[in-house]
């Protein structure tokens, strides 16, 4: 999902509607914060509990800029 997908999403929603993202094991928790990251990919053939992105330093070939919503 880009930024621009998720600013309309969220403008369509109340000011008050409560943000969560997946939890641990399952069920649901709030985010407990924000950062912008640099990430590669996405990568082919990773294990399923490995995401399909992974972190770099923002000066690598092919770094995309990302937000990160901390668990």
């Amino acid at each position: 999902m880009k930024a621009k997908e998720l600013i309309e999403v969220l403008q369509k929603l109340d000011s008050e509607t409560l943000v969560v993202i997946d939890g641990y094991e399952g069920d649901y928790c709030i985010p407990k914060g924000a950062e912008r990251i640099h990430v590669t990919g996405p990568h082919e053939a990773v294990p399923w509990y490995y995401g399909d992105y992974k972190d770099c330093p923002e000066d690598t070939p092919n770094a995309i800029k990302a937000i990160w919503l901390i668990r």
